[in-house]
């Protein structure tokens, strides 16, 4: 990786990316379509009070050193840019990670909060066979079993929204419908991670049950996967904006009628909501180890850490997992209307004795 000098000429640099040049062997090399993107770009340095005037307003801008081009496909432009046809835009949507009741990331892993650790295999699950499946804590999701009914988190959740409560926005409000992603990408690595769909009981009325495994469309020379889920694609994983008022209940909250009280349901309902402002989508998946991990421990000599003490993970409360090996890695989601993407930390463990 290089830095291309931007002080002067204007530079156009490009070069094929892996697939590209797997297609171009095979003969069938056409660009259809192309995407920008200005993440090398710091709009902070915009000087609006240059004393040489409007000209030098963004020199430094102009002046940023750029990356040079690479040939991963997944390395740069995790943000690109969009065109908007409506000129009254003030907002724009961002992603977050709900962290909410079934979402919850890590919080008692001080050297992990804010992501998820996954469990690589059943043994690791039940401690080498002496701890049952039931009930871990929150931020730990099951690589293979299927008994997550009753655990703390039980799957996860991006939502999409406005955080910002300026000019009387709510998460009353619904996002409008042109900002609204109707379809999300993901992409995992296929050594390690294969995705879930949730499957079972309904998100509003209990927890879902079990999962089901999603179909890529596509597993790149670096196998890295990619899912296309969308609204109404038979999969559960996109769920649309909601209405309205009341309507939020329903759609957004999570939540059992009978444990609302005597509380306003909207004003509960907020507690369940990751933005202040208007909301869109919610893109909900579960992430499985794939074989390689639960039946071998090879990648995690290649591209793990092992731990043999003072990095212990809380799985239940009857459960610290002390000894163990861990790979890192991201589930990366990218909106297909807007071009938003998060990176979601996932922290892969597999018990060692």
């Amino acid at each position: 990786m290089a830095f291309l000098d931007n002080s002067g000429d204007i530079i156009l640099d490009a070069v094929l990316t892996d697939a590209g040049r797997q297609r171009m062997a095979r003969g069938n090399f056409k660009i259809t379509k192309f995407a920008l993107g200005d993440e090398e770009v710091n709009y902070g340095v915009f000087n609006g009070a240059h004393p040489s005037g409007s000209a030098f307003y963004d020199l430094e801008i102009m002046q940023t050193p750029v990356l040079e081009a690479f040939t991963n496909n997944t390395s740069l432009m995790k943000s690109k840019l969009v065109t908007m046809t409506r000129n009254n835009i003030l907002w724009l949507p961002t992603f977050k990670l709900n962290n909410n009741e079934q979402n919850k990331t890590q919080v008692d892993n001080d050297e992990f909060k804010g992501g998820y650790v996954l469990l690589a295999d059943t043994q690791t699950e039940q401690n080498g066979g002496s701890q049952p499946l039931n009930v871990f804590l929150q931020g730990i999701l099951r690589g293979e079993g299927t008994s997550f009914i009753t655990d703390k988190t039980t799957h996860i959740a991006v939502d999409q929204g406005i955080d910002s409560t300026e000019s009387g926005l709510s998460f009353k409000s619904s996002l409008s419908d042109d900002l609204v992603e109707t379809a999300f990408l993901i992409r995992a690595d296929h050594r390690l991670i294969q995705i879930h769909q949730l499957a079972g009981n309904s998100i509003a009325s209990g927890v879902p049950a079990v999962s089901s495994p999603l179909v890529n469309q596509f597993v790149d020379d670096d196998g890295v996967a990619s899912y296309y889920v969308s609204i109404g694609d038979g999969t559960s994983c996109v769920e649309g904006k909601p209405g309205t008022g009341a309507k939020i209940i329903d759609a957004r909250a999570q939540i059992r009628p009978s444990i609302i009280g005597n509380s306003d349901p909207l004003t509960f309902a907020e507690t369940f909501e990751a933005f202040e402002g208007p909301l869109g989508s919610i893109l909900r998946i579960y992430p499985r180890t794939s074989m390689h991990v639960r039946q071998s421990t090879a990648l995690f000599n290649e591209i793990g850490t092992t731990i043999t003490s003072g990095k212990d993970i809380v799985i239940k409360g009857d459960y610290t997992l002390s000894t163990y090996k861990y790979i890192d890695t991201l589930i990366n989601v990218v909106g297909v209307t807007t071009g938003y993407s998060i990176d979601i930390p996932i922290r892969i463990v597999k018990r060692t004795s």
